[in-house]
């Protein structure tokens, strides 16, 4: 499911955006889910606890906090999500590009324009997801790919550890594994039980691996070439014996 932000003080046009947004959605047969804001502030305010969205559309000129100043802020919470522009004004284009925007629609809106920036966001957001996203008591949580350390599994109880903390899900740490790899990304099996990431190793060794808050893990003798391979190809260098 993508996460979508609509920002702009005209109704019209945020109802226009959603209804494109659910009719491309339900061509191409995708899950989304919208929130509409009618102010920079508001906005920022939500992501500032702890909210994200995949894609926000942005208009510029806007009352208590415009779409420039929104994106500033919106850019120290998170610099993952995409951008896009949606203005009636072509002014801002260096403003536009301080805060990395993904892609700039100016009003009226052309639906093939819209479709097009829409799917191109799309391949951008699926060709390397930002985050893992699960649910638990039946609320869908999100959590940045990036921060995770490493995945636990306890019988059917999934661990998801970050510097922060952890939380926890319901699952098979197989099927994580596969949706990692379908997505070009590569943790570590270091054991059964264990996925780790490789962005979080300090030390390795060729039975276990030390974490940069000091956790070790040990490797599982019958995974231990596979963690050795991978731990190469990704850091270039020869095959530890």
């Amino acid at each position: 499911m993508l996460e979508i932000a609509i920002c702009d003080d005209e109704i019209l046009i945020t109802r226009k955006i959603e209804r494109m947004l659910e009719n491309i959605a339900q061509n191409i047969m995708i899950e989304i889910n919208t929130d509409v804001f009618y102010d920079g502030n508001t906005l920022v305010d939500h992501i500032n606890r702890g909210n994200r969205y995949d894609i926000i559309y942005l208009d510029i000129e806007m009352e208590k906090q415009n779409g420039v100043d929104a994106a500033r802020n919106i850019r120290k919470l998170d610099y993952n999500v995409l951008i896009i522009y949606v203005t009636s004004h072509e002014s801002f284009v260096r403003e536009v590009f301080e805060v990395s925007a993904f892609r700039f629609i100016v009003k009226p809106i052309e639906s093939q324009i819209f479709e097009k920036y829409f799917l191109d966001a799309k391949k951008e957001i699926l060709r390397k997801p930002r985050y893992f996203q699960y649910q638990y008591n039946k609320i869908t949580h999100r959590v940045l790919i990036n921060d995770v350390m490493y995945f636990q599994s306890d019988k059917r109880v999934i661990y998801i550890v970050t510097e922060a903390g952890s939380e926890k899900c319901y699952g098979k740490l197989n099927d994580i594994e596969k949706q990692l790899i379908k997505s070009n990304i590569y943790f570590y099996r270091t054991h059964q039980s264990f996925l780790v990431n490789p962005k979080f190793v300090m030390v390795y060794t060729y039975d276990s691996i030390e974490l940069i808050d000091g956790t070790v893990l040990t490797i599982s003798e019958n995974r231990r070439e596979k963690v050795n391979l991978l731990f190469c190809r990704q850091k270039g260098e020869d095959i530890i014996v």
